[in-house]
């Protein structure tokens, strides 16, 4: 009976521990889930179209496989690199099938370095295996006669990338689009809209020179190369933050921003510190000429008390960055662009963590300028996790 008895009391006590095991990995589970850590798990838990089909070697499970991920320079173990509570995978899908829908077909072609789209129709049907939808069971390409490109797919593959996936699968055709060969083709990478305000580099002035100092742009994020030498960013990483916004966008849309919440002061003001702004508003309104938004014809100048310098910036100016662009074109400015590199010293940016050119510690693993147990417990959600092929 005594070796019964203590044979009891081991496996309650052994039952105790076991017990503040699992308290203590749900607690570390609940904390790694609060501090926004398992970004992928969190998305998992939404529900998703049955159209996502998942792909294997998929790190966050975003749709996207980890090589497809380094290729178009994603980040492989973050499931939602903007945060807006959609897979990356399943963003870009759906704007590539935005993209490819707005492509004018091979006859509509005005431009002959146009992008268009060449659908090659056959007499038959294809069966989605989800949802039973028919499409034409043939082909479109994606051409760009500038690049050279010409990227093929089922017509089924389009209804699959509307609905959030680059897999598909049919009664006749199962496979994936060639994710990389199509955004070269379409000249699209990152999943935001963008705005017809966004003006080219090349969009010259009315003495046909171009606006901006010039028309460079290694890695297309609306940053001329000489404005990304000047205020220190990289001139082939046109996401430098990793948000998925492109850098100049991002950066016209923060200056704005900044501009609008400045104090204003009166163009005497002895006791100005800090960084303000001089209105110079005038009696008279400007157009914009894409949209056709009526904007004061005057300026701000922007002022920085510290350095001592200004610059004048048109509000038709800053109703472009609003939107995106340094760029701007009105009727009473015409076109012109925004001087990026003296905004950039005169608003003090970045002046956020997270704004592009922000410097993080090694230890920042979630680049949120703070070095702390989220780090660790980010860090820790991955340990296990490996992208050798030779591990076992």
């Amino acid at each position: 009976m005594r070796r019964i008895r203590r044979a009891q009391r081991r496996y309650a006590r052994a039952n105790r521990l076991f017990k503040r095991r699992v308290v203590a990995v749900g607690t570390a589970a609940a904390i790694s889930l609060a501090a926004g850590t398992s970004v992928a798990q969190s998305i998992d838990a939404a529900a998703t179209d049955k159209h996502e089909l998942a792909v294997t070697e998929d790190a966050d499970r975003d749709f996207l496989t980890n090589r497809e991920e380094i290729a178009l320079g994603y980040r492989p173990f973050r499931a939602d690199q903007n945060r807006n509570g959609t897979h990356d995978g399943t963003e870009l899908a759906v704007r590539c099938a935005h993209a490819i829908a707005q492509l004018p077909t091979e006859d509509a072609v005005t431009d002959p370095g146009q992008t268009y789209k060449k659908e090659m129709l056959v007499f038959g049907l294809e069966y989605c295996d989800i949802c039973g939808e028919t499409v034409n069971m043939g082909e479109i390409h994606i051409v760009n006669p500038r690049l050279g490109l010409d990227v093929p797919f089922p017509i089924l593959a389009v209804h699959y990338m509307e609905h959030g996936s680059f897999s598909y699968s049919g009664n006749l055709h199962k496979g994936r689009v060639p994710i990389a060969a199509l955004l070269h083709a379409l000249e699209l990478r990152l999943p935001y809209e963008a705005s017809d305000h966004q003006l080219p580099l090349d969009y010259v002035t009315d003495t046909g020179e171009p606006a901006a100092p010039d028309t460079n742009d290694h890695d297309g994020d609306l940053l001329a190369d000489s404005e990304e030498l000047a205020i220190g960013l990289p001139l082939f990483d046109p996401d430098q933050n990793e948000n998925l916004l492109a850098d100049g966008v991002e950066i016209a849309q923060r200056c704005a921003e900044i501009i609008e919440r400045l104090p204003a002061l009166a163009p005497d003001a002895t006791d100005a510190k800090g960084v303000y702004k001089i209105d110079f508003m005038q009696r008279g309104l400007e157009w914009c000429d894409i949209c056709g938004e009526s904007i004061n014809m005057g300026f701000w100048r922007i002022v920085n008390a510290s350095s001592g310098d200004s610059i004048d910036v048109p509000v038709i100016a800053w109703h472009f960055m609003e939107h995106g662009s340094f760029s701007y074109l009105g009727d009473v400015h015409g076109a012109g662009r925004a001087e990026v590199a003296r905004l950039w010293e005169i608003l003090e940016l970045p002046g956020r963590c997270g704004d592009p050119g922000t410097l993080h510690l090694p230890g920042d693993v979630n680049n949120d300028c703070k070095v702390n147990i989220v780090d660790y417990a980010e860090m820790a959600a991955h340990w296990l996790e490996s992208t050798d092929p030779a591990a076992e």
